[in-house]
Parts: C-alpha cells; structure tokens; sequence
C-alpha cells in the first residue's frame, strides 16, 4: 500500500452500529471505497453496558475487528473502531471519551491506529426513583436523540436503545414495580449516539491524514507522530523546561524514527526555574 497503489482499494469496516457514515468521508479523500459488514456480530467482543466483557485492550479489539473484516470478506483491508468512555484525564469529574480507528493491511501485515479523545460526550448513568427523576436525567443527556438504556443485564426489565419519551415512560414504569430505584444510562452504541459518532469521525480524519504520510525508509503509510520531546530552552534562563523542543515521528511497521523541531525556546512562563 503505497501512495501510487492505493486509489480504489477497498476497505471492510466491521461494525453492527452504522458507522460508515462517520469515516466515509475521510477515507474516500485517502483513496478508500469503504464498504461494511454487518453479519459478525461485534457485541461479543464487548458492549460498554456490561452484558459481554472486553477480553482485550482498546487498540487490541480494534485490531482484532479489522482483521476479522479481511479474514470474513477475503479484503486486503479491514477497519474496526473500538470506543472507550471513563474520566476525564486531568478533571475527573468530567467525562471522556477515546476512539480508535484501526486499518488492517493483509498483505504487508501491517496496522494503521488512529486515536481521537475529547471531552465532548454525553456518558452519564444515575438511579432514578421516580419517572420526574428519568425524564430531568434524559433532557440533561439529550434524549430523545441520544438514546438509554435502562436497567442492568441482570434486571428482568433491562432495555437498550430506547429512544422516545412514550417507551421509557412504559419500562420505567414497568422496572419500578418491580425495584424502588432503576439504573439509567447513556446508550454509547454508535447509532444511538450522535456526538459519539462525530468523535469517530474526529478519528477518522486523523486515520485520513495517517494514510497519506509514508514512511521515508519503508514507504508504508501510517508515519505519524509518537511522541513529544521535552527541553525547549527558557528564553530568559536557558535551562531546559518541560515543553517540547521536537517531535518524534515513527513508523508503526519497521520502527524509524526521525525528529522534527517545534520549539529552541519558549517563554519564561514554561520555566520551572523562573517561574516555579
């Protein structure tokens, strides 16, 4: 896969929640027809409201699921998207959402990863005792364009993808007879979930960019950046601060790395020195 073979390949992207729409677009400017499959059923890798557990990492599953896409279709390429939500990384009150985006290249074996997180998400779970509680809960998350999901697998009552105020007033009503307080929850399926979708769609961009940049020594997409690399100089100092000086840009398949500067020096206000 190199930038004079790539026009009109096709790509599998394995996904049972309509996210074709979310990477299309970026991929096609890549030189990717995306098509994708739907009969292997994605959920028994893991689903986020706890029926199935994830067995692997993030970008494992990701990977696993692009694979899945050559080895079910016979494509020599495969896509899967694998989404995370937890919190935020510096402000742990606040949600946070990673996607990953993974391209399978069968016949270099080689792996394409892009990742995307933002703080830009609607994942939420609270108990509501009453249907004022749900329907105050719903609005706070963007319900009805987002869906929920009610209850926990374990509950006789539990339901995903509800998305209308006629059929949680009907479960929620049905679940409190049965318990004085049900779990509530963002449903964080693609297809029920639009600002999730426009997350994959972040990563997709960055998997777009990802395909256009070939690695000097192998030629290979995916030459992007690993890493950052501290010691820009104080401008007033000279010491080394903790701001990036360079990044380190990889490449996934055959591992050369290459530095390219960003910053000799930046203000005192980055010093630890001067401004401690």
């Amino acid at each position: 896969m190199n930038g004079n073979d790539m026009a009109s390949k096709k790509i599998v992207f394995l996904t049972c929640h309509q996210k074709k729409e979310a990477v299309q677009d970026a991929l096609s400017k890549s030189g990717f027809e995306l098509e994708t499959y739907d009969a292997f059923n994605t959920d028994s890798l893991g689903t986020f409201s706890g029926e199935t557990k994830r067995q692997l990492s993030q970008m494992e599953t990701a990977l696993q699921k692009a694979q899945l896409a050559c080895e079910l279709t016979g494509s020599e390429y495969g896509l899967g998207s694998e989404g995370s939500f937890g919190p935020h990384p510096q402000v742990h009150l606040l949600p946070w959402n990673y996607e990953v985006l993974a391209l399978w290249d069968r016949q270099n074996q080689h792996a394409i990863y892009a990742v995307h997180g933002t703080a830009e998400t609607n994942f939420a779970s609270q108990y509501v005792s009453s249907l004022d509680e749900a329907l105050q809960f719903a609005k706070q998350v963007q319900f009805p364009s987002h869906g929920l999901i009610l209850g926990s697998p374990s509950d006789a009552y539990f339901q995903k993808g509800i998305q209308d105020e006629r059929t949680l007033r009907q479960t929620l009503s049905s679940a409190l007879q049965a318990s004085s307080r049900v779990w509530l929850e963002t449903d964080m399926r693609a297809h029920m979930n639009p600002t999730r979708m426009a997350a994959i769609s972040q990563a997709s961009l960055k998997l777009s960019a990802l395909l256009l940049s070939h690695c000097p020594h192998c030629q290979l997409p995916g030459y992007g950046l690993h890493k950052y690399i501290q010691g820009a100089l104080c401008n007033t100092c000279g010491h080394a601060t903790q701001r990036p000086k360079s990044e380190q840009w990889q490449c996934s398949k055959c591992r050369f790395t290459d530095e390219k500067p960003l910053h000799s020096h930046v203000s005192a206000a980055h010093c630890d020195i001067c401004n401690p």
